[in-house]
């Protein structure tokens, strides 16, 4: 007996293993033809823009203290550029993270205007940091910043430095918003970077300058991250075996158990008759058919215990004789039956 519960208990582990292993594999092909995120693309369009105004020294020359932006400045005249800074980002698909941005100041001095000129010396100047933000499931990321950029502080270092080593170095300054963080999608595992730089580059230690504007080389849309594209077909054979499978397995489950359920009460039943008839052999007669009870008054009993006392009170056998699903233990004396039934539906 022991080895024929360990053998169906090995059988209803593998059962288990198996339909659990199916369950998991239905439910991944459902989500993989059911994903919305099939052959997409996590993209990411810039909207940025930097604006400014040239504020101007006390002068007799010009009626208004301000000058709008892409203008020729006299350098002498400038007091302080009066800069803002418009982020604006969307994704095609929502994101979350966090991210921060900051503002740098660099003035440098190279041998010429060449951007593969050799550079002398730089130095970089934090003018704002910002806290962390964060990003919840968002499809844009918008902000905006102002800032006072003094001329004078970053145009007399440049042209101390020259003059201290009497370099004919070409200056400049740049001043650039720079944003970092790291964002999530629900279309891919892996973490996305953030990083964008926007700036303005103002020629340093000459006469007359002009400003040049710089945001995300020109704003272009660029992809982030994307997922494999699959054909329709694959799509809906992955759909239609998915939902298979899952179903598969629950209704295999569900049978599963129920038989389970079913053999076990058997089993329990049958061992229960054969320890009635092995402990009490002895006054037990097993008939091959049920016995006449034609005029006989039938009493029921509720358990077997009750059935012995009354085979101590008569001294009659007891009968027995099985059914299709009950087995039945009858006392009969004169014109009365008593009566103990065990129904396998007793123990389900």
């Amino acid at each position: 007996m022991a080895e024929q519960i360990h053998y169906n208990l090995s059988k209803r582990i593998l059962m288990i293993i198996l339909v659990f292993t199916s369950a998991v594999f239905g439910v991944f092909l459902c989500v993989l033809g059911f994903s919305p995120y099939n052959g997409a693309d996590l993209k990411q369009e810039s909207h940025n823009a930097v604006d400014y105004k040239v504020r101007l020294k006390e002068n007799n020359y010009f009626e208004t203290d301000t000058l709008p932006a892409g203008k020729k400045y006299i350098s002498n005249l400038i007091d302080y550029f009066d800069i803002n800074y418009k982020y604006n980002t969307e994704f095609s698909y929502p994101v979350s993270g966090k991210y921060s941005y900051s503002i740098i100041a660099t003035i440098s001095a190279n041998e010429t205007k060449s951007k593969n000129s050799v550079s002398y010396w730089s130095r970089d100047y934090k003018l704002f940091e910002s806290e962390e933000q964060s990003v919840d499931k968002a499809k844009q990321i918008s902000f905006s910043r102002d800032i006072k950029v003094s001329y004078d502080k970053y145009n007399n270092t440049l042209r101390d430095f020259k003059s201290q080593y009497n370099l004919s170095a070409v200056g400049k300054l740049r001043v650039y918003l720079a944003v970092n963080g790291t964002l999530e999608s629900e279309l891919v595992k892996e973490e996305i970077p953030l990083k964008s730089e926007m700036d303005i580059s103002v020629p340093l230690t000459e006469k007359a300058l002009e400003v040049t504007v710089d945001t995300d080389a020109k704003n272009s849309e660029k992809v982030l991250a994307s997922t494999p594209k699959f054909s329709e077909s694959v799509i809906m054979a992955c759909r239609i075996l998915g939902l298979i499978l899952v179903a598969a397995s629950f209704l295999t489950g569900f049978a599963s158990h129920y038989v389970g359920r079913i053999k076990e009460a058997s089993s329990e039943y049958e061992l229960n008759v054969k320890k009635l008839l092995s402990s009490y052999d002895s006054i037990i007669v097993e008939l091959k058919a049920a016995p006449s009870l034609t005029g006989v008054k039938v009493s029921e009993v509720n358990d077997f215990d009750e059935l012995l006392d009354v085979y101590n009170s008569v001294h009659m056998p007891i009968n027995f004789y099985a059914g299709k699903n009950t087995s039945t233990f009858l006392i009969i004396d004169d014109n009365m039956a008593w009566k103990f039934v065990v129904r396998l539906a007793d123990y389900k």
